[in-house]
């Protein structure tokens, strides 16, 4: 199976240095950032904010100013996984990180290499002649297009083998074809000869 992705935007809403009662030391926040800066490496889409180097970002997210607000400030640090709130009150993990960049991440089945050659999941050498879709009823009288009568297009002088012309065959350029029977069976006597 192939994986392709949607985008999936992380956001870590992290205490400035030294501003985490929990980690006095910043050990925790050191090894966030490590982690972060793996995944962004890896081209994992990754923001992280912190108190002391974008403190707006904190009041202009909606989420988080809401988390703030009901929790206090600790309720950092906060990720939010396309806008919505996915791990608060603790540092994200590599793994977490690694797993919330995959949420969104699409499974599509692998075609072998005999499928690969046809079908429409094919080569990009096959083309697509797949009859376009014409508009119908009111949408078609609205398009300027001429209804088609009922039983399908009109043939000319072609021969009709599916309403049983037993005539001599296809016509030559400007004959018509005729049916040699009445009830287009050629021969039950209906009298239509």
């Amino acid at each position: 199976m192939t994986e392709t992705a949607t985008e999936t935007v992380l956001e870590v809403f992290i205490p400035g240095p030294g501003e985490n009662p929990e980690d006095p030391q910043d050990m925790e926040r050191s090894v966030f950032l490590g982690a972060a800066q793996e995944a962004l490496d890896s081209g994992v889409e990754i923001e992280v904010y912190s108190t002391d180097s974008y403190p707006s970002a904190f009041e202009e997210c909606a989420p988080v100013a809401e988390q703030i607000e009901m929790n206090g400030r600790e309720v950092l640090p906060l990720m939010l996984v396309n806008g919505e709130v996915k791990v608060s009150f603790t540092y994200p993990t590599a793994e977490q990180i690694k797993r919330f960049s995959r949420a969104h991440m699409v499974s599509q089945p692998k075609a072998n290499a005999a499928a690969a050659a046809c079908g429409p999941t094919g080569s990009s050498m096959v083309p697509n002649l797949s009859p376009l879709a014409e508009p119908a009823g009111f949408a078609a009288t609205l398009a300027g297009k001429t209804t088609q009568p009922v039983g399908g297009p009109d043939i000319g002088n072609r021969v009709n083998l599916m309403g049983g012309d037993t005539g001599d065959g296809i016509p030559a350029s400007g004959s018509v074809a005729v049916k040699s029977g009445g009830c287009g069976c050629g021969g039950c006597g209906c009298g239509g000869h």
